[in-house]
């Protein structure tokens, strides 16, 4: 294998520095960081895929239906990107064409499993099931089936499917799902690896490092200010899991002498520290009519879900009816309001014009620039956008299929700040819960931390082909250097 690429979804250098991942650490000092920097509305392992931004692709961890209404829905697999295969080529794809073979495993949003010169093994979520077992539209060609059966392979495991499903409250058991989940896929892609004799591999460690920082970091401080109440079992379960992740890369690593290893991963993690409501701003500055019945509504919801047990919130998530309306709902006024930031989940959120054609708003196409221009106005002056180091900028004028999906104002929010509708304020101080934290916080309903600008992307060989640049300084400069490596 010439080059190999390990993806943690979630992870940056921090979480390898903390002494538990020796072998990790070590590959990281010796190797070279690529300073780059997401922006948290194109997502990261379709930029490192197809070497293209959000606003091209449509690859973008929410966004509108486009139905003529506010429906918003955070689904998404590759096969929903224009021109895919032709003007947008993902990586294995282009390395077939240059005569190398390709093993790729657990890369999210690519299912079914396409065609290769080499094995693939789709991810679980982007239209696959978030499953244990692998099923034959994930596997390319369908005889690995067999193999990740014989091995006991783990498509993929979610806080939903561990705790709701499996009951795995106790942080050792919850770890040790993880554990076992990334022993099974480091053996299968070895054994496919070499079988299929691949040029280039790619192996994504979905969820695991996500859900270990997300779960970990808040307690983490808690423990490092020397605070009582610490949960230390937690605290040794991450422990032991990250100290057998890092054998897992050591046994990965060592099985390829020679190859290149990449470390990447889609996004950093940062503990929730101050909640930023984009509407409220909108509101103040006449960009917003609001609506009382909206707002009542949004508020019941998002309380009263704090009170649902968490296996019936798995029950309800399922249901497609409900989990529509739950992902658009609004707070303001749909057919008044000139602009609009919708909320899902923990990650950066921009500002959307409220035109006819996309929403059924006020806005008329001819309209739309001149106001985007007159909201980053108006939001790089905010007083409290001026003192938290907040800044805005218009959309790019890209006129492609997909561009439509992508705010028309992207927010450029620090690590810490998330946008939220949780409560009324611009900029709201969020307060940690007193501990002990962990898995409970989880259950509870409690958000305690979400995505960071930072990924992680460290050459252990140093020999990075690309560098960053004003205009590109993200996750499409992987893709890049894998193109320079294998010309």
């Amino acid at each position: 294998m010439k080059t190999l690429i390990i993806g943690m979804d979630g992870a940056q250098v921090d979480s390898f520095k903390r002494g538990w991942t020796p072998y990790l650490a070590s590959l990281i000092d010796k190797g070279e960081q690529l300073l780059l920097r997401e922006d948290l509305i194109s997502r990261g392992w379709s930029e490192i895929v197809t070497g293209q931004h959000g606003i091209t692709t449509g690859a973008l961890y929410d966004r509108a239906v486009l139905n003529g209404t506010h429906d918003w829905t955070i689904k998404f697999k590759l096969d929903d990107i224009p021109g895919l295969g032709r003007e947008v080529k993902p990586l294995w794809q282009v390395l077939n064409e240059r005569g190398y073979r390709v093993g790729i495993m657990n890369v999210p949003t690519a299912y079914p499993a396409p065609a290769v010169e080499g094995f693939f093994v789709s991810g679980g979520g982007g239209g696959g099931p978030v499953s244990q077992d692998a099923v034959i539209e994930q596997c390319y060609p369908e005889e690995i089936l067999e193999t990740l059966h014989d091995i006991g392979y783990i498509v993929d495991e979610r806080l939903v499917s561990l705790l709701a499903e499996k009951k795995l409250y106790q942080p050792q058991r919850f770890f040790a799902r993880l554990e076992k989940k990334n022993e099974k896929r480091t053996q299968a892609f070895i054994e496919l690896a070499k079988r299929y004799e691949i040029d280039f591999g790619f192996i994504v460690y979905k969820s695991s490092s996500n859900l270990a920082e997300f779960l970990l970091l808040p307690e983490w401080e808690r423990y490092l200010r020397g605070e009582s109440s610490v949960d230390l079992e937690f605290i040794e379960a991450v422990k032991h899991y990250y100290q057998n992740f890092d054998e897992q890369i050591k046994q990965l690593v060592k099985s390829f002498p020679g190859a290149e290893v990449v470390l990447v991963s889609d996004h950093g993690m940062a503990k929730r520290r101050w909640l930023v409501n984009a509407n409220t701003f909108l509101h103040e500055r006449g960009f917003q009519k609001s609506a009382v019945s909206s707002r009542n509504i949004y508020d019941f919801v998002k309380h009263f879900k704090r009170w649902i047990p968490f296996s019936l919130r798995r029950a309800l998530r399922n249901n497609s009816k409900i989990k529509t309306v739950y992902e658009s709902m609004t707070t303001f006024d749909t057919k008044a309001s000139l602009a609009f930031s919708m909320v899902i989940g923990d990650w950066a959120h921009g500002i959307y014009i409220n035109d006819r054609e996309r929403f059924g708003g006020p806005v008329k196409e001819c309209d739309i620039q001149t106001l985007k221009e007159e909201i980053v106005r108006a939001f790089n002056t905010y007083p409290a956008s001026v003192k938290h180091g907040f800044s805005a900028y218009a959309k790019p004028n890209v006129k492609t299929m997909a561009s439509q999906y992508f705010p028309d104002v992207i927010l450029d929010l620090p690590d810490g700040y998330m946008t939220s509708n949780e409560f009324q304020e611009f900029v709201t101080k969020y307060e940690i819960p007193k501990g002990p934290l962990g898995i409970s916080s989880v259950t509870k309903g409690k958000l305690l931390c979400g995505k960071a600008h930072q990924p992680l992307a460290v050459n252990t060989n140093n020999v990075w082909k690309v560098r960053p640049t004003t205009e590109t300084k993200d996750l499409r400069l992987i893709y890049d250097h894998i193109l320079a490596v294998f010309k």
